[in-house]
């Protein structure tokens, strides 16, 4: 599975958990937060697809990954560049 099939399978996990990416430009690394009652993930277009991923990522599994199907190259994916096991 090539970087943007990853970043757009991280989209759809977020929208079916009720999370919203808000993307931008802007000098900020990017991550997860809590506006209100609101989960969002907050990501930096001027960043590397691959990063994007990450941050998705990242935010996913704070919010928690236990109850959902990760295709197993998302899995990868996540495990790798995040250093954890789901």
């Amino acid at each position: 599975m090539n970087s943007e099939k990853i970043l757009e399978y991280l989209l759809g996990m977020a929208e079916k958990m009720g999370i919203r990416v808000v993307k931008g430009k802007g000098d900020f690394n990017g991550g997860n937060c809590r506006i209100k009652e609101d989960k969002v993930i907050v990501v930096n277009n001027l960043k590397p697809i691959e990063y994007q991923s990450k941050i998705i990522a990242e935010g996913l599994t704070s919010y928690g990954l236990a109850d959902h199907y990760i295709v197993p190259a998302v899995r990868t994916f996540i495990e790798e560049n995040l250093n954890i096991n789901i």
